[in-house]
């Protein structure tokens, strides 16, 4: 069952990708409303709620650094909230996988919204 699921979300995953990336500006209208009250318009790490968080929100301006570039399936997953290492506890960040999926359990929207998120952040990477 768990290899099966591993499988489903590799897949989504994958398919999010080239949906996501025909629509560019959408990804920046949802990373404002999704991100940005933590991690700035501008991913500056300068949002309206920034200085009461605890620790403060990162930029995501030099995510590439960790993450490779193009940034790609592997902060899709870490956003999915997928591969959280259990042994180091929780995200003080939302798992916007869990928040975004259907109230059937589908997660072809949250990811597709969360790539179009990715592919924006792409973009504002300080190369």
């Amino acid at each position: 069952m768990r290899k099966r699921k591993i499988v489903i979300a590799v897949l989504l995953l994958v398919a999010g990708a080239s949906v996501a990336r025909a629509e560019p500006a959408r990804g920046s209208d949802e990373y404002v409303r999704y991100c940005g009250a933590c991690h700035g318009e501008v991913a500056d790490g300068k949002g309206p709620v920034a200085n009461v968080l605890s620790p403060r929100p990162p930029a995501l301006t030099e995510l590439d650094e960790k993450f490779g570039s193009p940034l790609g399936t592997r902060l899709v997953a870490y956003v999915m909230g997928t591969t959280m290492p259990r042994a180091h506890g929780t995200s003080d960040m939302p798992v916007w996988g869990r928040n975004l999926k259907e109230p059937d359990g589908d997660d072809t929207q949250a990811v597709r919204t969360i790539w179009r998120i990715v592919n924006y952040l792409d973009s504002v990477q300080e190369k």
